[in-house]
């Protein structure tokens, strides 16, 4: 006889259906629960404002003819939030944009965002972009100032215009009772500066990923958001990828921001112009290196980086990213440009000059329709600064070497010296320490930091005098036809 243990009753066809049907019942009341249908309105001066992508952070929808929207919001999301449409800006705090609501579980309507007309045509505009202001104590303060104060005289250079910024991170240095003190400082520039997340802007010793960005959320909102100016639509993304041991992080997309952001990518128009800003840069050198399992490796480019390129790759891409305290413009291609840009603090906040000896400061780009271009803003001079010449003797490494440092340079620049208003000859590009940033980090006592240390870099020229006694200057020609001089000293 066949043996069978289970009650008779669980053998009945009828039984098990009925059973397998609760089962599927329960998963799909419990898929439901874990997700939130909510609903709303994008509009301006009480009209609706069409084909505006909204979000949770994971998936995208567009608002209907008038300004209506259903999102179905997941149990992890914490915000809903727009893609500001060209031609419209949201309100305002301050420096903070206000493109995003938390999500309130018990409430499903009425997440309208009002939006107003952008008083300027923004098909033309000027995005300023730092990176590593990281103010750690309140005496950063009086500098930090000075740098803002810079920031707008270039604002005000660009009146009649539509001016805003972008921020990559590292706003502090693990200090976020400092983030109202920096929020009120930057305020004072009245433009919306959207800001990026960085490695000193997380909460450590969590135990995940997930809980690191939260406090950073409270300030800020999404750590990974877009928004629309003129033809460009910009991405800010958090690369910065928590371990949850210490204060161990590394450069990485993960997949639930690489999945919204292809998402959000599918409405932009292929060809298009696409700025990312981020904080970790994606690559330190323009050729691809073997990966290698070091910190180096894994905290200072993304590692996953490639994902990037191709979701790019459709478009005329322009990545912007801070972390390194020196300023590397990098062509991967004539469609993909990366821009590491210098930090705001300098060595922070020890001297006026980064670890390259590019001046304090930060990017400009002029945007007008789909061009380009850009320029760095030394803070405390002229946008003509771009470059410092050295007569010989100015370096230990290389005495006999007239040396210039070019801090934005990149493959398109020429950089020529002159004796006696002469043209000699083209300058050759090394690698080497500047000058100015050797003198700071030499002197370890003056330094509250004493592992900081000058950094070698590839935007540096040397040429051998033919005259020492003659007037020296460097003159450095950049991609855009724009010619800059430097009197050497």
């Amino acid at each position: 006889m066949e043996r069978n243990d289970h009650p008779s009753v669980y053998r009945r066809p009828g039984i098990q259906k009925r059973i397998c049907w609760l089962i599927v019942c329960i998963a799909c009341y419990t898929y439901a629960c874990a997700q939130q249908l909510v609903s709303g309105r994008v509009s301006c001066q009480g009209k609706g404002v069409a084909g505006v992508t909204v979000t949770d952070g994971i998936q995208c929808v567009r608002t209907d003819s008038e300004g209506y929207y259903t999102l179905t919001v997941r149990e992890n999301s914490r915000f809903v939030y727009l893609s500001t449409p060209a031609g419209f800006l949201p309100d305002r705090q301050g420096s903070l944009p206000c493109f995003y609501q938390d999500i309130d579980r018990q409430k499903k309507t009425g997440y309208d965002f009002p939006l107003t007309a952008n008083p300027y045509n923004d098909t033309c505009h000027i995005c300023l972009v730092h990176a590593d202001p990281q103010l750690y104590k309140k005496e950063n303060w009086v500098a930090y100032e000075q740098i803002l104060a810079d920031c707008k005289e270039t604002i005000n250079s660009y009146a009649g215009q539509d001016v805003f910024g972008v921020d990559c991170g590292d706003l502090v240095s693990d200090r976020p009772d400092l983030y109202p003190d920096y929020i009120a400082s930057m305020d004072r520039l009245d433009i919306p500066f959207y800001r990026v997340i960085g490695n000193h802007d997380l909460t450590l010793y969590g135990r995940s990923h997930d809980t690191s960005y939260r406090r950073y959320e409270d300030f800020f909102g999404p750590a990974y958001y877009s928004f629309n100016r003129g033809k460009v639509h910009y991405v800010v993304l958090n690369d910065v990828f928590y371990m949850g041991r210490d204060y161990f992080y590394m450069g990485y997309l993960e997949e639930k921001m690489l999945a919204w952001l292809e998402a959000d990518l599918s409405f932009v128009e292929e060809g298009s112009l696409v700025f990312v800003a981020l904080h970790i840069p994606t690559r330190l050198e323009e050729e691809k290196l073997p990966f290698e399992y070091s910190s180096g490796q894994v905290a200072g480019r993304v590692t996953n980086a490639e994902a990037l390129y191709n979701m790019l790759a459709p478009y005329r891409a322009h990545i912007v990213s801070g972390h390194t305290h020196y300023n590397r413009n990098l062509v991967y291609s004539d469609r993909l440009y990366e821009h590491i840009t210098a930090a705001v603090c300098g060595t922070w906040w020890q001297g006026d000059v980064c670890l390259d000896g590019t001046p304090q400061g930060y990017g400009v780009y002029e945007v007008c329709g789909d061009e380009i271009s850009w320029y760095y803003k030394s803070a405390g001079y002229p946008r003509e600064y771009q470059l410092k010449a050295y007569l010989p003797g100015s370096s230990a490494t290389w005495p006999e070497e007239l040396i210039a440092n070019v801090w934005n340079w990149d493959k398109d620049w020429t950089v020529k010296w002159t004796e006696d208003g002469k043209v000699m000859g083209v300058m050759e590009r090394f690698d080497a320490c500047d000058p100015r940033a050797e003198a700071l980090c030499a002197d370890k006592e003056k330094l509250e930091f004493p592992w900081i240390s000058a950094f070698p870099n590839e935007h540096m020229f040397r040429a051998t005098l033919y005259h020492k006694d003659a007037v020296v200057t460097v003159r450095a020609t950049d991609r855009f036809g724009n010619v800059y001089e430097s009197l050497a000293e």
